[in-house]
């Protein structure tokens, strides 16, 4: 006997999309920073900047006295005032872009004619920003705390997914000149309206295509969000291809899904499996990705308090469940009812105690996966086997990811205070020492190298820097590069916008 499920449980994580918490902090003030001084602001500067910032009555005289401050400092002493002025503007109007806004050449003016940059920052940018005047978008299309997922490219590059401040979905991808494009996918939509992104899903294959799935909900309307879903995505394409592809992404028809989508996800994806969807709105539904048909609800099972849960294939669909039973905690596969005409249960012994957090990942066996434990310490269940083999004597962990290669296998977990570990092993050898990693992000989705053995990590700092940090099989950083953002039109700007257009189209 089974009843429905209206909530997936999931493990206790700071987790947004495929990005987790990685240890640093993210303070208003550590922006300002970044903007005034374009550098990142020691953990130090953020705090003592973050008592004058907060000092302030509201968030933009906040913004505007700290540049104010910031621009006082010697570091910026040989700034002509040309600089200054745009550097004081940006932070107002919290725009962090290495364009210029349409209206500088007013506010140069301003300044050009004896202005003083302080009264001028006071009285006009100030009051202009409060009304919802803006001139050039200032929006952020990647922030830390929202969605962010990274894949590999044909080149082996990271490939960036994100969830702007307008959430809009953007893609960052590394073109063969050495620079970093940025692309608004979501509005290559096929949709009657415009829509926001309510939640968002982008995994990898084995075989290197990408899985993408996101549910977009309609502007000013009450009718039910939208899901498109598109699996074998080649890793090859360029901008324009992506486009295409996005323009092919017809709305798949779900007329369950009536209420906000908080959650969609894939299962495990692997070679010659099913590719299955999670959907959790009002209540959870599952479905094939790979083909159309109705969505199935999800059914938890009775008298089990489940800690942990995730979907994919054990030759046939289904999903793996940790459970606290009235016969102590127990890890069980169970087949999806319609899988097949027979029923599939696997029962995984030797649990670490305390175990909260399983993780499923590809292994050598086709069609069923390893399986990560995490509980007093970390295990690993390989391809069918149900006895495990140790990983790491840490407890209170949470694997957040794994993967594999020809040279060694990677993995990271998340530890109770907010920081992001690594453990690796060469191919043949043992589990090494746990190091941090990507400590000065905010957040921080990960990405095996196999061209140098190494880890990427894509995340957010502390002062809004989209960054690419690249690690040895160490733990131990030996690269870095900032991911060029343009700032895009945010909700109520976009509003002021119309309005100013239909006003002008009436007189």
């Amino acid at each position: 006997m089974s009843v429905l499920m209206t909530s997936v449980p999931v493990a206790q994580v700071r987790k947004w999309g495929g990005a987790s918490a990685s240890g640093a902090l993210s303070f208003a003030a550590a922006r300002v920073a970044r903007i005034v001084l374009q550098r990142e602001p020691m953990a130090s500067e953020a705090l003592s900047w973050t008592t004058l910032y907060s000092c302030q009555g509201e968030a933009v005289r906040g913004r505007a006295e700290l540049a104010l401050n910031l621009l006082a400092r010697p570091e910026l002493a040989e700034l002509d005032v040309k600089e200054r002025l745009l550097r004081a503007y940006n932070a107002v109007f919290d725009r962090y872009d290495g364009s210029q806004p349409a209206d500088m050449a007013y506010w140069r003016s301003q300044v050009t004619a004896g202005r003083e940059l302080p009264a001028l920052v006071r009285q006009e940018l100030v009051p202009l920003y409060e009304s919802g005047y803006r001139s050039s978008p200032c929006a952020a299309p990647a922030m830390a705390r929202s969605p962010l997922f990274v894949v590999r490219d044909a080149s082996g590059l990271p490939l960036v997914f994100t969830v702007g401040a307008n959430r809009s979905l953007y893609m960052f991808r590394r073109t063969p000149f050495g620079r970093w494009s940025q692309t608004d996918l979501s509005a290559m939509l096929p949709l009657n309206q415009p829509g926001k992104v309510q939640a968002l899903d982008v995994q990898q294959a084995p075989d290197g295509t990408i899985a993408l799935a996101l549910a977009v909900a309609p502007l000013g309307s009450n009718g039910g969000p939208s899901l498109h879903v598109a699996v074998g995505i080649p890793n090859h394409l360029d901008e324009a291809a992506w486009v295409e592809t996005m323009r092919g992404m017809a709305p798949r028809h779900v007329p369950e899904v009536e209420d906000d989508v908080t959650r969609i996800s894939f299962g495990l994806l692997q070679s010659g499996a099913v590719p299955m969807v999670l959907v959790t709105a009002a209540n959870t539904w599952y479905f094939n990705a790979a083909v159309e048909g109705p969505l199935t609800a999800w059914e938890e099972q009775e008298d089990e308090d489940s800690l942990a849960t995730a979907i994919g294939s054990y030759r046939v669909p289904g999903a793996w469940r940790l459970s606290d039973t009235p016969c102590g905690r127990t890890l069980r596969f169970n087949s999806f009812a319609r899988a097949a005409a027979w029923g599939i249960a696997i029962d995984y012994q030797g649990l670490p105690r305390r175990a909260t957090n399983l993780h499923l990942a590809p292994s050598n066996v086709p069609n069923v996966p390893d399986v990560f434990v995490a509980g007093d310490s970390i295990v690993v269940y390989r391809g069918g086997q149900s006895v495990p083999q140790p990983v790491a004597n840490i407890g209170g962990a949470c694997v957040v990811w794994s993967e594999s290669n020809a040279i060694g296998e990677h993995l990271a977990y998340a530890d109770g205070a907010g920081g992001l570990w690594l453990v690796c092993r060469k191919q043949g050898g043992r589990w090494g020492m746990p190091v941090p990693i990507a400590s000065t992000l905010v957040m921080a989705a990960l990405l095996a190298a196999p061209n140098h053995g190494g880890v990427h990590a894509i995340g957010v700092t502390p002062g809004g820097a989209l960054a690419w940090l690249r690690f040895n099989s160490d733990g131990a950083q030996v690269g870095a590069e900032e991911i060029t953002q343009a700032a895009v039109w945010d909700d109520q700007a976009q509003d002021v916008q119309r309005a100013t257009r239909v006003a002008r189209s009436v007189a």
